[in-house]
């Protein structure tokens, strides 16, 4: 008799990974990584992914839940990276499951956080005497900055058991708080730019803010690197202007994140999550983060005591899309 098992995903507007899960579990294996650009369609990937796996007879799929970086229309998602499009009724139909359900990107990581372990986590700052309970805001700079916010479920009391709900806070507001900083600002005004927070606070925010120094410095340095490259010299300290753009990065997250926190009453703490944080750990502790989370005037006080994590986990979109199929039961 054949083993009944989930198939989990998360995808991006790059690559798709997926891994296996027991039923009613949130412990994923069989993980592989996947480029879009390498395959006609979603249903192709599954099953270059899936064939060797199922060819032994060992297992089968009962269910399948995929976290998407890219909006959700009546269950269907038109992917804008590729030509790519499906549904919860195809994947049914395709795989042949009872059971199909697509998921934003950011909710799945929400959804992964009463999961994880103390050393999934690392602390970023100190809070004092923190509340242990409440709304947690879950916030992550990637490809954009992705936000969502985990709030206790009152009707179903347990220590993980919370409603998920998706934001897009990437697109609030963000204000420039050093001289620094407002050069920064007005050189992209300058360009006919709306500046909000995941303008600055991701990838090619990055990009963005190394290439208003340069150009505020006479430096034409910003032509020639990426955000890989500018993250690396910086966070070594090897490059002054790339250390400097890192430094700026880490203080606007900490008052986009401190907002996030003050907007949505999260005294449950922030959780960073994303792909680029886990590179220069040590960098952020150092950075000026902590103290413009926590720098909010008359509630400095308040945010003193709210605690901020960040996910080191490498895979939590597909614990969290394992969590929902478990929750959605």
């Amino acid at each position: 008799m054949p083993e009944l098992y989930n198939l989990v995903g998360d995808l991006g507007g790059t690559n798709v990974r997926f891994g296996l899960c027991a039923a009613n579990s949130t412990d994923v294996n069989f993980i592989e990584k996947f480029s879009l650009r390498d395959y006609e369609d979603l249903d192709h990937v599954i099953g270059v992914y899936l064939r060797p796996k199922l060819e032994s007879g060992d297992i089968s799929i009962g269910a399948c839940c995929l976290a998407i970086a890219g909006p959700i229309i009546n269950d269907t998602v038109k992917m804008t990276n590729t030509d790519w499009e499906f549904s919860t009724d195809t994947i049914r139909k395709n795989l042949k499951v009872q059971r199909a359900a697509l998921i934003n990107d950011f909710a799945a990581i929400a959804y992964s956080v009463p999961q994880l372990g103390s050393q999934d986590t690392i602390e970023i700052g100190h809070s004092v005497n923190g509340e242990a309970n409440g709304p947690i805001a879950v916030v992550g700079p990637g490809t954009g900055l992705g936000a969502a916010l985990l709030v206790p479920n009152t009707t179903m009391p347990g220590a993980n058991s919370y409603l998920i709900i998706p934001t897009e806070g990437g697109h609030a507001g963000l204000s420039a708080r050093t001289t620094e900083e407002l050069q920064i600002f007005s050189y992209w005004r300058g360009k006919g730019c709306r500046i909000n927070r995941e303008f600055f606070v991701c990838g090619t925010g990055i990009e963005r803010i190394y290439e208003a120094l340069c150009v505020a410095a006479d430096s034409t340095d910003y032509k020639n690197r990426k955000v890989v490259q500018i993250q690396q010299l910086g966070c070594s300290r090897q490059d002054k202007l790339c250390e400097q753009a890192m430094e700026i990065f880490c203080a606007l997250l900490g008052s986009a994140a401190g907002d996030q926190v003050l907007c949505t009453g999260s005294t449950g703490g922030v959780v960073l999550a994303g792909g680029i944080l886990p590179k220069f750990v040590d960098f952020l502790q150092q950075s000026a983060f902590r103290q413009r989370f926590a720098s909010k005037g008359a509630m400095s006080h308040f945010m003193s005591t709210i605690p901020s994590r960040l996910i080191i986990e490498a895979q939590p979109g597909l614990i969290g899309a394992a969590a929902y199929l478990i929750e959605a039961t």
